[in-house]
């Protein structure tokens, strides 16, 4: 094909020549073999979308049974401090501190918790309320975990 109008380039080459860039492309996208199709990245978000949200549910999880943890130590403690100043007015027993300890502990962690409470009272006056109790370490209803807190207080009457 000849020149059209002074123009240097014959039209058809030029339509030609955007045609075979494109297959270039197409053919170079797929050259190197193995080596270049693990280099590329086409379809790298379908797989690591399970991965990382398997990660981050378990990580969730993890906290989440952290956070289940500390409050049950912590309930607990604050029934056995209760526990140890209610036994430590003038008129009850270390066994009515211990009886409030229990009750505490049903009320705020329901029936589902294995705590025994055991209250002593020292000759120095000091009322020592323990308490020791078992919890599931993985979800609610896993393998059992112990834990003892114990509470203390001073005997009004030994002031």
């Amino acid at each position: 094909m000849g020149e059209v109008s002074g123009d240097p380039m014959p039209v058809r080459r030029s339509a030609d020549r955007g045609r075979s860039a494109l297959r270039r492309g197409v053919r170079h996208r797929h050259r190197g073999g193995v080596a270049a199709a693990l280099q590329r990245e086409e379809g790298s978000a379908v797989a690591e979308f399970p991965l990382l949200a398997v990660l981050i549910v378990v990580i969730a999880l993890a906290v989440i049974q952290g956070a289940v943890i500390l409050h049950t130590r912590n309930t607990l403690i604050d029934a056995s401090v209760q526990g140890a100043h209610h036994a430590s007015l003038v008129g009850n027993t270390p066994e009515d501190g211990a009886d409030r300890t229990r009750m505490l502990i049903s009320q705020r962690l329901g029936r589902g918790i294995d705590a025994r409470v055991t209250a002593s009272q020292a000759p120095d006056g000091m009322i020592d309320v323990q308490v020791s109790a078992t919890f599931p370490l993985v979800g609610l209803y896993g393998p059992a975990g112990a834990m003892t807190v114990d509470g203390r207080a001073i005997a009004e009457d030994r002031w």
